[in-house]
Order: structure tokens, then sequence, then C-alpha cells
């Protein structure tokens, strides 16, 4: 089993000083011996004040800080910088504030893409006899990229979000089919409504598409869930989907996928 904290998170944008002290009191708060993961949503430091952001301490640094002093592993979603270019980005450390992977946001949303580089790369991290994805908040919408983390032996995709209010039914429909098509769990990890509206709605879907459990609302609150492997062979074992597929038939479309993005 895997037991994991969500932390649906009520972000003031742009102000990372405080941010970052109320993170801390959460984190010591919901630290506990028998949780294995406490995680938090997208840019839960510097939220969308770009111009802020560039000034804010290193957050990865913060969490892995953090991560140390709470002994416990944190997964969070946060701005990084490399060589001046910036990166909406989704960090997994231990409980030794080790950074044991770093995603970067490919599917960029609205005035993000003014600030943010795209990321181009996947990658599923191991951790306590499971693999995690990491993917953030757009990303869900796709399947191109959650179906090859599934390929690549991940139990469990897991999306810091921030969905705004308006939206919950189609975040929790995005989570529900990304989980039903791999017959992987998917967590939605959503803020709070702050400063600005969001939809909250943070949710557990299992591996048969389900919503196992759910925050149904928008204000800041703690949800544990607990991943079961055996959920995970049930599921495939229930619907054997894998062996309906047909890549080469799959495969011959792709050019029209492709023909378009150019015409564009």
């Amino acid at each position: 089993m895997l037991k994991i904290g969500l932390i649906q998170l009520a972000v003031m944008e742009g102000r990372c000083q405080e941010n970052m002290l109320h993170i801390k009191e959460l984190a010591k708060k919901y630290a506990k011996d028998d949780v294995d993961l406490l995680c938090f949503p997208e840019l839960c430091v510097s939220g969308y004040d770009f111009e802020k952001a560039q000034h804010c301490a290193n957050e990865a640094e913060f969490f892995s800080e953090l991560a140390r002093e709470c002994n416990t592993a944190i997964a969070a979603g946060i701005h990084v910088e490399e060589e001046g270019r910036h990166y909406d980005a989704a960090c997994l450390f231990d409980e030794t504030g080790t950074l044991l992977g770093e995603y970067r946001k490919i599917h960029l949303w609205d005035k993000e893409c003014e600030f943010f580089e795209r990321g181009d790369s996947l990658l599923v991290i191991p951790f306590k006899g499971w693999k995690i994805g990491l993917l953030i908040c757009a990303d869900m919408r796709f399947f191109e990229i959650s179906t090859p983390l599934k390929n690549m032996g991940a139990d469990v995709i897991l999306y810091p979000s921030a969905w705004i209010a308006g939206w919950k039914e189609l975040l929790h429909l995005c989570g529900r089919m990304r989980a039903a098509e791999n017959q992987i769990y998917t967590i939605a990890l959503n803020r709070a409504s702050g400063d600005v509206a969001y939809c909250g709605g943070t949710a557990l879907m299992g591996p048969d598409g389900s919503i196992r459990s759910m925050l149904d609302h928008d204000q800041e609150a703690y949800l544990e869930v607990v991943l079961e492997k055996s959920q995970i062979q049930a599921a495939r074992n229930a619907l054997e989907w894998e062996s309906l597929k047909f890549s080469e038939i799959y495969q011959k479309y792709d050019q029209y996928r492709f023909m378009k993005r150019k015409e564009i």
C-alpha cells in the first residue's frame, strides 16, 4: 500500500513568503510516520504573479529542506529557474530532502506561455515499491503523455493542478479517463480558492476509472488516500482492454495528427 496526504492549498498569488510559511505550517501538521508522501498543488509558492515569482527564494531548496525537517517525502508544483529560463515544474523529494525527480510542464495554458518554457520529457519515479508519474494540470487532457507513462511502468500519475472555478466536472472526467484507459491510479490535486477562485475538487481515481475519494468543495483542506497494488491488477483482470489494442492501425493515422500540426 501507499498512503498519500493531499493538501488542497489556498495560494495567495505572488506572496511567496506568506505561502511558504503556510506550507511549512501545514507540512508539520500533516507529516506523520504512516504517511508515505505529502503533496502540494501547482505553483504553490509563487502562484501566477510571474513578476514576483522571479524574486522568490529557490522553491526547490525550500521543499528539500522542508522534507528533511519533517522527515517526510514531499511532492509539489513549483516554479524552477535554470540559466534564465523558467519552468512550471513538479518535483518529488524523499524524506532526506533528496530530489528524486523533476517534471517540467508540457501543455502550457494561457498566460503561462508568456513566461514559462515548455518541457519536453517524461519520467517515472521509483518510490517505496511504486512507480510514480508526474504531470501537471492541463496535461491531464492528453492521453498522448499519460499512456507512455503507463507503458514506462507507472502505477499512479500525480497531477498538481490549478483548475479555475467552474471546471470541476471536467477535472474529474479527465482524471477518471486517464485512470481507466491506463488502468492505473490518478490523483487530481487541485488548488483551493484563495485570492483567485479555483474549483478545488481534489480526488483520487481508481484503476477502474471510479472516484475513490474526493474533496467536493473549493476550500482549503486535507485528504488522505491509500493506494493498493492489488486494485490495479483487479481492474486489468476485469477489463482486458490492453489485449484489444491494435497499435499497427493507430500508427497508420498518426500522419494526420502531424499534418494538422504543420498546417497550424
